[in-house]
């Protein structure tokens, strides 16, 4: 049975956007709004979306309480260029630089012990980002695997970040969600999709 794509509350449509058709989908780029993650971010950026204000666009908007759609699916938004044939999903989220220091220093874990994904608001959103992640990837068929930059470049299709995508074709400098649990998420998206599958037959 086919999955329909996830259908959150809409409250798009964005000002920037570009005209062609956006699928098939290929990817899948997760993103930080650089706004605080809170209950109703998700609604400010999809309004600050929607204002000739904003710079970009992007598909969905996920904070620690909700999930909303601020354009179809079938528009290309500006979110992670080359932009066709991806949906761009905005975690409410400040993102952190990716530390340095040698993993295991006590700098290192004193940035660990700190670091905001072990926050209960993060954790929540993360929680829902993966599971509308694992929807979009049922709905058009993207597999349920991380793609970096490399692999971008070679054709993959699947799961990236807007850092992955600066890094394959150079369109943009952006680094977010910068120093993210994407391991911990991929097992998340694997398990909800799994869920989703089993609830369809």
């Amino acid at each position: 049975m086919p999955i329909k794509p996830p259908s959150p509350p809409y409250l798009g449509p964005p000002d920037k956007w570009s005209k062609g058709d956006n699928k098939p989908i290929r990817r899948i780029v997760i993103h930080s709004t650089v706004s605080p993650c809170e209950p109703g971010g998700a609604r400010n950026i999809a309004a600050y979306f929607r204002s000739d204000a904003a710079g970009g666009s992007a598909h969905y908007v996920t904070d620690p309480g909700e999930v909303v759609q601020s354009a179809w699916d079938s528009l290309i938004c500006w979110h992670a260029p080359p932009n066709a044939g991806s949906l761009g999903v905005e975690m409410c989220d400040i993102p952190g630089p990716v530390p340095n220091d040698k993993r295991g220093t006590a700098r290192w874990k004193s940035l660990r012990r700190s670091w905001r994904w072990a926050k209960p608001n993060q954790r929540a959103m993360l929680k829902r980002t993966a599971r509308l992640t694992a929807h979009l990837c049922l709905a058009y068929d993207v597999p349920t695997r991380f793609v970096g930059a490399r692999g971008l470049r070679a054709g993959r299709r699947g799961v990236t970040t807007h850092a992955s995508v600066s890094r394959a074709w150079g369109q943009s400098t952006h680094w977010d969600p910068g120093w993210w649990p994407r391991a911990w998420f991929m097992r998340l998206v694997r398990k909800y999709a799994a869920e989703t599958r089993s609830s369809t037959r």
